[in-house]
């Protein structure tokens, strides 16, 4: 179907709501507003004749157009698009660079779709892809390459740091290049490589983990896929979603056989769903094939639940389902209260604990066969054993040996070791191979990152449902590699968080976080359907009021519902003396004036800071805080990092970035900014938003208060000054023998 102005951008059956802005060779303008969506085809190609642009107010917030670059398709393959010229702003006309098409007058990001949207993916990529490649030539482990068979090859390392499911590549001079992934780990690593990886045995190697660089490596390989007509029809599909702007959003409802929470190991729990988990739950089982979901799960409103009972409702109505993150932890959350009689956990688990281990594919695969495996494992140790003994003996008394007329006696029986490990290994491997393939054959739910869905053994599947969390930061190509798996898809974001970081993006405020949007698999389609087209899961649970109330104010703007047990989250204990007030278990959210400086060129550091954030958690500890349970975040990597070695491993110390996600009891933020430019970036409400949600019990925020803070910052300080937790630390008085803030 072409859009013309006489038609516009339709709303389908009661049952979906279909977008698409697929056919038109120029150049579209989309307003996007509540539930209507219009387009005009402006009448020439100058930006003089199509007159104003409509606007529509972005997921963040802010005012914005979003223009569309289309093409056609056809059934047999992409067909070849007709562009208008350089990406331009929808306001002001300015061209636009590649790869963000952001701009920095209008401060807002251009969408393009069509053969623009596969370049700009696959500039990005290469992008980062050179960057990993940089970071590749470190922390490498040698190795020696022992047995290669098939696609398995076993790798005697020296340093027997591997894991199962870890990616490695094979690092050389020059650069780094994919090798596969762990399948086993330890001192003897059973790698299945990627393509013809060239390993000679015998060969000496340098490895290192990188699971980046294999990502991009699938990701641009998907690209390269769809651009040259190789997907499968039902791939395509799952392309034109993004490509095309072309997909259904359900309205259909299904009715779940039981509503009850899920504790570990798919036990029903003693309460139900709450009201917006129930919907959320029956939309995914009324999804029909070719729909889509979008479900908007803010800090603590119980997403992971949504998923799991969604999840074991689906396969007990004979759904194979894929669960899906860019991170193993949100994986592992789920899959830990899914039955593991029906799930299996492909990959590598953040931790792996009791809760965990029982659901990985290597250990069903180890119990299944039983003691079968375990005796050919040790008869190929066995072998090894003697072979390393005798390779040891033979190099110390070569000379003996050869004038008693053993040297080939010797060096015979080395090489019928050799050829008895390689056969044993053989044997084993397709032991592991056949009995591994059984069990994805078999699982009704199986968890796994993003990246694995591109590799063996999940790429050779095919899914009923796929269920991404985590969905805002998942790149478009990232979502990708599961969604072409599926016939139905379900992603579950928040697009008033952060969307997926990029290596090659600097910290800098010319591009806020919303530059990315385009970019990020949910916050694009909540931009193209509207967010009233998107499931809300609206009852908070996790944090304290006084914590999770403030954004919920001031970002969320009231939609959030505060559950009544989370009045009782709170710190155990009182505590005493120096800095008892800051840390008073019934002010859960402080600001804490800290009259410091900014320092540095580029990522940004504050001496002043380091030192209160360091005596704050000294007291925290002394005061039976465990390490774990307190969390340390920065805007800056310069500030990490320097926060990392004054207090240890035990402290988690993180960017806002890579804390997204994440959770802890007590939560120390140190603003560092206090010039003006980096005020700007430290005080994006998406970025604070992520910061100031990871607090359960406490959390403390640390800044200058003086700096020219004037959004989200200065609203904070507001906040707390009106509730009395507003401190200054100059003012804390510290008593004889405590440490004594020292400000340079």
């Amino acid at each position: 179907m072409s859009f013309t102005e006489a038609s516009p951008l339709a709303i389908g059956p009661s049952s979906t709501a279909r977008y698409s802005a697929t056919a038109s060779p120029l150049s579209l303008t989309i307003a996007l507003k509540g539930s209507s969506l219009a387009t005009r085809q402006p009448s020439s190609p100058s930006r003089a004749a199509e007159g104003p642009r409509p606007r529509v107010r972005a997921p963040g917030g802010a005012l914005q157009a979003v223009r569309l670059i289309c093409f056609s398709k056809s059934v047999s393959g992409v067909q070849e698009a007709r562009e208008a010229g350089p990406v331009l702003c929808s306001a002001c006309g300015s061209p636009l660079s590649s790869p963000f098409y952001w701009c920095s007058s209008c401060k807002r990001a251009e969408v393009v779709t069509g053969p623009r949207l596969v370049r700009q993916l696959e500039e990005l990529l290469r992008r980062e892809r050179e960057a990993e490649l940089q970071d590749a030539r470190k922390d490498f482990v040698r190795g020696v390459v022992e047995v290669v068979s098939g696609d398995l090859a076993t790798i005697a390392c020296k340093s027997p740091i591997f894991e199962e499911g870890d990616s490695v590549v094979i690092v050389k001079e020059g650069g780094a290049r994919v090798l596969g992934d762990v399948v086993t780990g330890g001192e003897y690593a059973l790698v299945r490589l990627h393509g013809d990886a060239g390993l000679g045995e015998g060969e000496k190697v340098v490895l290192r983990r990188a699971e980046q660089l294999i990502s991009y490596e699938l990701q641009l390989k998907l690209l390269e896929d769809y651009r040259e007509g190789r997907l499968a029809q039902d791939e395509q599909r799952a392309f034109e979603i993004f490509l095309q702007s072309s997909f259904q959003v359900g309205q259909g409802r299904g009715q779940a056989s039981s509503y009850r929470v899920l504790e570990p190991g798919g036990r029903e729990g003693g309460y139900e769903l709450d009201v917006f988990q129930r919907e959320a739950v029956d939309r995914i089982l009324g999804l029909r094939e070719g729909e889509l979901l979008l479900i908007v799960g803010p800090p603590g409103t119980g997403k992971t639940r949504v998923i799991a009972r969604a999840a074991l409702e689906l396969a007990g109505r004979g759904e194979k389902v894929l669960v899906a993150s860019h991170t193993n932890r949100a994986v592992d959350n789920v899959v830990e209260l899914l039955p593991v009689e029906i799930t299996l956990r492909v990959g590598r688990p953040e931790k792996v604990h009791a809760n965990v281990r029982p659901y990985m594919l290597s250990y069903k695969a180890r119990q299944a066969l039983g003691k079968k495996l375990e005796e050919l494992e040790r008869e190929i140790q066995k072998a090894r054993d003697e072979k390393k003994e005798l390779e040891e003996y033979f190099k110390q008394i070569k000379d003996e040996l050869k004038q008693c007329g053993l040297e080939s006696k010797v060096k015979k029986r080395i090489a019928y070791l050799g050829r008895k490990i390689r056969m044993l290994t053989e044997e084993r491997n397709e032991m592991l191979r056949r009995e591994s393939e059984r069990l994805v054959g078999e699982a009704k739910i199986i968890g796994s990152t993003l990246v694995k869905c591109g590799l063996w053994p999940v790429n050779a599947l095919k899914f009923d449902t796929v269920i991404i969390d985590e969905a805002s930061q998942a790149t478009v190509t990232l979502a990708l590699l599961g969604m072409v798996r599926a016939r139905k898809w379900v992603l579950v974001g928040d697009h008033y968080q952060l969307p997926p970081v990029f290596k090659t993006l600097e910290e800098a405020v010319e591009r806020p976080p919303e530059a990315l949007d385009p970019l990020s698999a949910f916050n694009r389609l909540v931009a193209i359907a509207g967010e009233d087209k998107a499931l809300w899961l609206e009852i908070h649970y996790r944090s304290n009021p006084e914590i999770i109330g403030f954004s919920n104010e001031h970002v969320y703007k009231g939609r959030l519902k505060l559950h009544p047990t989370s009045r009782g989250i709170k710190l155990e204990k009182r505590f005493e003396g120096y800095l008892s007030q800051i840390l008073d278990p019934e002010e859960p959210a402080v600001f804490v004036h800290v009259p410091g400086r900014e320092r540095g060129v580029g990522s940004k550091w504050n001496e002043e800071e380091l030192v209160a954030v360091q005596t704050i958690v000294r007291r925290l500890l002394d005061h039976g805080v465990s390490e774990e349970r307190i969390g340390v975040i920065a805007p800056y990597r310069a500030q990490r990092n320097r926060l990392s070695e004054l207090l240890g491993d035990g402290i988690e110390v993180a960017t806002i970035d890579a804390f997204q996600g994440r959770e802890k009891d007590v939560v120390v933020f140190s603003g560092t900014a206090t010039t003006q430019q980096s005020v700007v970036f430290v005080e994006n409400e998406r970025r604070l938003n992520v910061a100031f949600t990871r607090a359960r019990m406490k959390l403390v925020v640390l800044a200058n208060a003086e700096a020219p803070w004037s959004g989200l910052m200065r609203r904070y300080i507001e906040y707390t000054r009106n509730k009395g937790a507003y401190f200054s630390w100059s003012a804390v008085q510290s008593p004889k023998g405590e440490l004594t803030p020292r400000l340079s």
